[in-house]
């Protein structure tokens, strides 16, 4: 084992596959978190690996639609309303980034992590015995306006396609024979074979964990107060003592600002809540996850049921459950399902989300022995593997995979 004490703070997947990938390199590992591994915005995810998502939201196009869509109640996208002023900082970044030349460059970025993530995600996979929670039946999205479907195949699926996606358009009677018990709203959509699930999050998390500790590795129940480091280590202040590592990641999630903010980092990150439904859909049953894309919901098959995930709330994260979203997410998928599903439990996490979509991962400028990987907005599962990964070639010294730079935390600086 190596002489290096690496301290993770966060337990949520991103966390998670950071702390085993150090300790499969031979770091000494502690992660550091108040709740159990994966209990955060982990637990629920709509648990999709989206090999497909390779465009930055910022967008003039979507800047323009946004107004509209906080008005409307049964939009995907809402705002509460003593949130604004954090949001002023986030709106100023998303603006920037709707630049042509800055989209390219995210584009680019988030292509760079999914040529590497399927790869360092399967590896995990293998060493934690989880293959078993993987489903590789694809994905579908649906589209329920003939016009809507024709922009999107000559707009965001053909850039898509550009960035390397596979993915397949069909008609209505192709949907059917996919997925039999999806009712008829739709008029047709985009299939996305290679795209994979996993029935559990949670559950994955906890093989994560469970591997993790069986080989050594130290989770500590605690919360953090401050990141104190120094020339020769890092300090870690927790709720009742001191712990000391010679090398700290910060991995979470939307909390990771407020860390950064001690350490005199500007992070216009913001809480995004997105909200899921586990449902009792009946005699019906589905194959693979899938999305009403006009709605930004996503049906997913999993252990307890069916999840229903989706929607983008900006409000702060301890902010009370909105049933206002919880109500309009069933009314979809009572539309997507033709009948009453009834609803076995709700939840609602905040996504950690960057006014650009690009995580932060790599190394302080400031404070070197910091690391930080947090960030991923709705590409937490995804991304999370290679995240780790790019963090240990940052504290081995390794040349990286992948180009760092648009990863940043100075960027916004």
């Amino acid at each position: 084992m190596k002489s290096s004490h690496i301290g993770i703070i966060g337990g949520g997947v991103v966390g998670l596959a950071t702390a085993l990938t150090l300790q499969a390199a031979g770091y000494k590992v502690t992660l550091i978190d108040k709740e159990a591994p994966g209990m955060g915005a982990s637990f629920g995810n709509a648990g999709l690996f989206a090999d497909y998502a390779r465009l930055p939201f910022p967008r003039f196009s979507m800047m323009c639609k946004m107004p509209g869509m906080l008005l409307d109640k049964t939009s995907p996208l809402s705002m509460q309303g003593r949130y604004l002023p954090t949001l002023v900082p986030y709106g100023l970044e998303f603006f920037k980034a709707c630049f042509p030349a800055k989209y390219r460059q995210g584009k680019a970025a988030m292509k760079s992590l999914q040529e590497h993530s399927r790869q360092a995600d399967q590896q995990l996979l293998r060493i934690t015995n989880a293959q078993d929670l993987i489903k590789s039946e694809g994905c579908l999205g649906l589209f329920s306006t003939e016009d809507g479907f024709a922009k999107a195949q000559g707009g965001d699926l053909k850039e898509r396609r550009e960035q390397g996606v596979n993915l397949e358009f069909l008609n209505a009677a192709q949907v059917r024979e996919l997925e039999p018990d999806i009712a008829d709203f739709h008029v047709g959509g985009v299939f996305y074979p290679d795209t994979r699930f996993t029935v559990s999050p949670v559950e994955l998390s906890r093989r994560y964990a469970l591997h993790f500790e069986n080989n050594g590795g130290v989770i500590l129940l605690d919360e953090v107060k401050a990141v104190l480091p120094n020339d020769d280590e890092v300090s870690v202040r927790l709720s009742n003592s001191v712990a000391t590592y010679d090398q700290v990641v910060v991995c979470t999630g939307v909390a990771s600002k407020e860390i950064l903010t001690q350490l005199g980092v500007k992070m216009p990150m913001v809480s995004e809540r997105g909200y899921h439904l586990t449902l009792d859909i009946g005699a019906k049953s589905l194959s693979r996850p899938v999305g009403w894309l006009d709605k930004s919901v996503f049906l997913t098959p999993m252990e307890d049921g069916i999840r229903l995930a989706g929607t983008a709330e900006f409000a702060f994260a301890d902010a009370p459950l909105n049933p206002q979203r919880t109500e309009g997410m069933l009314e979809h998928a009572k539309v997507m399902l033709g009948n009453n599903p009834t609803i076995k439990s709700t939840w609602v996490g905040s996504r950690p989300s960057t006014p650009d979509t690009l995580p932060v991962i790599g190394p302080l400028e400031k404070f070197p022995r910091v690391k930080v990987a947090f960030g991923h907005g709705h590409l937490g599962l995804t991304f999370a593997a290679i995240t780790g990964k790019l963090i240990t070639e940052c504290i081995q010294g390794e040349a990286s995979s992948v180009d760092l730079k648009p990863f940043s935390a100075s960027r916004f600086s």
